[in-house]
């Protein structure tokens, strides 16, 4: 195994190219051209030794990232070396050798949510019946946002949502781009009581006014979904208005969470 290290990448970048969603590829070559080509690129594969790799995670650890970061780099190399064991003749994976990033002693983040008399404040004063219906959906379902506005009419079964892809933030060629869901588990059937019924009920019945209108139209937005900068500023818009503290979008499902456990549900099953 000769070959240079940005010799491997190059030939590890197409590699993965094919294998990973477009979404996690992304994230893998920010990875590497940030935090591990600029460190590594002037070694040839073999030499990269026990001294270069700890001085290495010494210089990544002096940039205060989370561990689970630090992990999440210390596996990408792992990954790369497994890859140049399989192709290129690599006798050693140090980076397994070495071993991952020393577990830091980090305070948890804060994780915030709404009680059901805060939503109750935010929803009564949304005026837009789409947004509405779509602020709802987040709140008494737990669903993430990109498979929130992956929902179309055929997914809406009855008495059920069902959840098998989501849309990814990144757009491409003005297409965005819809994903298999986050893991495994994630693919799955949400139950809906019959106010979330009569809701969405209600809202289809207002797309079908439109010309052209068909089951294959988003529920959230129609022809496409609402775009994830709008949602917002709608969502600081009447936070504003309802006087309630400002949460993330992602923080309706930990409210959603919350209002299981008020109501008595095993973390287990909420899990």
């Amino acid at each position: 195994c000769t070959i240079s290290f940005m010799e491997l990448w190059k030939d590890y970048e197409e590699y993965i190219k094919l294998k990973l969603k477009k979404q996690s590829y992304r994230k893998t070559v920010s990875k590497f051209k940030n935090h591990i080509i600029p460190y590594f690129k002037k070694y040839k594969v073999k030499s990269i030794n026990v001294s270069i790799y700890t001085k290495w995670q010494k210089e990544i650890e002096k940039k205060n990232y989370s561990h689970a970061y630090n992990s999440s780099l210390h596996s990408s190399m792992v990954a790369i070396l497994n890859y140049a064991k399989k192709f290129y003749g690599l006798k050693v994976n140090i980076a397994s050798n070495v071993g991952n990033f020393a577990k830091k002693t980090e305070l948890p983040k804060n994780v915030d949510f709404w009680t059901y008399e805060e939503f109750k404040k935010f929803i009564n004063v949304v005026t837009e019946k789409h947004y509405k219906i779509f602020f709802e959906t987040l709140y008494f379902t737990g669903l993430r946002q990109g498979e929130c506005l992956a929902l179309t009419w055929k997914d809406f079964k009855d008495n059920y949502l069902d959840i098998y892809k989501t849309i990814s933030k990144e757009q491409e060629n003005g297409q965005y781009i819809i994903n298999t869901p986050k893991t495994k588990n994630s693919i799955r059937k949400i139950k809906i009581d019959n106010h979330l019924i009569n809701l969405l009920n209600e809202l289809k019945e207002s797309y079908k006014k439109y010309e052209g209108f068909n089951d294959d139209w988003y529920i959230f937005g129609g022809i496409k979904p609402f775009a994830p900068t709008t949602i917002g500023r709608k969502k600081d818009k009447y936070c504003a208005l309802a006087g309630v503290k400002k949460i993330r979008i992602h923080d309706f499902r930990h409210s959603h969470a919350s209002l299981l456990l008020s109501f008595g549900v095993p973390i287990t099953v909420i899990s």
